[in-house]
């Protein structure tokens, strides 16, 4: 799909209206007010929705980690926001600010590159000579029908890609059922899905997901509770692994012992993962 730019659309009363007003008149109201626009051009892009992740331990602070503010001013902007019915709590990790809907403004790169083109081809056929005009009018349109051509194509390219990231969400989704559920892919989670369909189809993420959602251990059942996410299964070695059963539930024989060792080099595994992740490893999707 085509690269999509957006705006804020900002009333004209922005700020002589009652709320911004009485947010200005409290102590550093100043700084609450310029946490209330960076929180809205932040939602522009899920239009006016807001999500909580889990990388800190509560939303305010997951906010103030994005947009670079002090955590206490944040949660003073959001209680505020709050009792004026600005932002609403839709669910336990999604929230909405409710005038940001309206005032989204955004035009793809397509359109602003064919508008740009239009106005060339305008200003060129204004030459001097109709033999000047009439070539330059005709080298402008194929540029143009080129220039769309191309972007056509890798619009589609694009949008197929994008259904891919949503198709693998909602399979991993519906399939892997006693795992957290997935509720929003993020940059590096599509990054992540994007490497692993150079090497896999979509019919292995099933698969992957089916052997997940019937393993007892990557559901939890293990000395240490442990339990596989979205973002886990999804990382090139634990994927492949997993593909090739490591982790398939364990077989016992009439003797009582195991056939199959599924677990073998799981907390050498879970110790680079947790490696990993401290250094700040960029594939798990946080």
């Amino acid at each position: 799909m085509a690269k999509k730019y957006y705006w804020l659309k900002l009333k004209n009363d922005f700020f002589t209206s009652r709320q911004m007003k009485k947010l200005r008149k409290i102590a550093g109201g100043d700084i609450y007010t310029i946490i209330y626009l960076k929180l809205q051009l932040l939602s522009l892009q899920d239009e006016g929705r807001l999500y909580y992740e889990g990388v800190e331990s509560n939303f305010y602070e997951e906010m103030a980690l994005e947009i670079d503010e002090e955590p206490e001013n944040v949660q003073a902007t959001l209680i505020f926001l709050q009792n004026c019915g600005l932002i609403e709590m839709l669910t336990e990790s999604e929230y909405l600010l409710t005038e940001v809907p309206i005032a989204i403004g955004s035009e793809t790169d397509i359109a602003k590159r064919v508008r740009k083109s239009r106005e060339n081809k305008k200003k060129a056929l204004q030459c001097n000579t109709n033999e000047t005009k009439c070539n330059t009018e005709i080298e402008i349109e194929k540029e143009i029908d080129i220039e769309i051509e191309t972007d056509i194509e890798r619009e589609s390219e694009r949008e197929k890609t994008k259904n891919n990231y949503q198709q693998i969400a909602d399979m991993y989704n519906n399939t892997c059922v006693s795992f957290p559920r997935l509720t929003k892919l993020s940059d590096t989670r599509k990054k992540s899905i994007k490497a692993r369909l150079n090497t896999y189809t979509i019919g292995d993420f099933q698969r992957l997901f089916e052997l997940a959602e019937s393993s007892d251990f990557l559901k939890g059942g293990n000395n240490r509770n442990w339990m596989a996410t979205f973002d886990w299964l999804i990382k090139d070695s634990n994927m492949a692994k997993v593909l090739d059963g490591n982790y398939e539930q364990k077989q016992t024989n009439k003797t009582g012992h195991n056939k199959k060792q599924s677990t073998t080099d799981f907390y050498e595994d879970m110790r680079k993962w947790v490696e990993e992740k401290e250094n700040g490893s960029q594939d798990f999707g946080f």
